[in-house]
């Protein structure tokens, strides 16, 4: 198995281990000096978010997008986006696609994926992921998933 077109991985046993390696690297607390200022972080945000949407929903081919993705449409100071998916559509391909976004202005940008055995039924957990432009933090059970020919 090739993850050759990934950035590095460290890859973690469990959800408990991915939380401890997320606190080495703590989100950024942006600050806003004026309400335009939060404003545009507001629109910048967005689009990100409607990127992500379009790229997971690209991943679902001819199956409904509604029972397989949920885009969080909240933002938070903290340039960072979350995305839940279905295992169905998780794959190389998406996570290539994900972080292919974390150019220009989202270079550092973090995007947090939550991946379950069925969205649409009982939410159980399948994996999570961390992606940065350079640097991926993402639990075993997706990393053994990721497949160059998906």
């Amino acid at each position: 198995m090739s993850h050759s077109k990934l950035p590095p991985c460290t890859v973690v046993p469990s959800e408990t281990h991915y939380e401890i390696e997320l606190l080495r690297q703590p989100p950024v607390e942006v600050e806003f000096p004026s309400s335009e200022e939060e404003s545009k972080y507001q629109q910048v945000d967005a689009q990100l978010a409607e990127k992500i949407q379009a790229v997971a929903q690209a991943s679902c081919d001819s199956q409904n997008s509604e029972d397989l993705i949920h885009t969080n449409w909240d933002w938070y100071p903290t340039k960072s986006r979350s995305l839940e998916i279905d295992e169905k559509v998780f794959s190389q391909a998406l996570v290539q696609g994900l972080i292919q976004l974390l150019e220009g202005a989202y270079s550092d940008w973090r995007i947090y994926l939550n991946v379950y055995k069925s969205l649409s039924k009982d939410a159980q957990d399948f994996g999570v992921a961390c992606l940065f432009k350079q640097r991926i933090i993402i639990q075993r059970s997706l990393y053994e998933r990721l497949s160059p020919s998906a």
